[in-house]
């Protein structure tokens, strides 16, 4: 009997010991993930805000629209890879034929298949970095896809908070356990 109370003693003790970081309300929680998320000490008041709720039938839209988006672009990518490379094959012959019959009127064509030929190279890079934006776009979605909670996928909030003299206002996007990603 003096056994079976010293056992239920040191568990109890145990319990007590063990209990642990009280839990954070949603609030209290939300500050704390900003606050890492942005580095911030305890000192800087900050308010968040949140503004809308993505849900999971939501993400499901917008991850449907990104992967449309990167579909779309990389056809353009590659369409305009092939323009591309049609243009610097006339560049070539253009300069081929100068070569062996000097005149004005090749020399202008030439200029202008080079010009068209940068025109194209621009616009494939401007292709390209939408691509990674979306690519980007579709990661932080994915993200917020693994953390779906009751139907629940996310949360857009407002940050207010003043450093100094400088007063900031930033738009965060978190995920329902809200954790900031973006």
């Amino acid at each position: 009997m003096k056994f079976k109370f010293s056992i239920l003693i040191s568990i109890a003790i145990i319990f007590v010991a063990c209990k642990g970081e009280p839990k954070l309300s949603d609030s209290e929680l939300i500050e704390k993930n900003v606050r890492s998320f942005f580095f911030m000490g305890d000192s800087v008041e900050v308010d968040v805000t949140i503004t809308d709720t993505i849900h999971d039938t939501d993400l499901a839209e917008m991850l449907a629209n990104v992967e449309e988006n990167k579909r779309l672009i990389q056809m353009d990518i590659d369409t305009l890879g092939l323009m591309i490379d049609e243009r610097a094959y006339k560049v070539l012959d253009l300069e081929s034929k100068v070569i062996n019959v000097l005149s004005e009127g090749f020399a202008l064509e030439i200029c202008n298949a080079k010009l068209k030929l940068a025109e194209y190279r621009l616009k494939l890079k401007e292709l390209e970095f939408q691509k990674a934006i979306f690519d980007q776009t579709n990661r932080i979605l994915l993200h917020l896809k693994r953390s779906i909670w009751a139907n629940i996928a996310g949360f857009e909030a407002n940050v207010h908070y003043q450093l100094g003299d400088e007063i900031n206002d930033l738009e965060i996007l978190m995920d329902a356990n809200y954790v900031v990603v973006d």
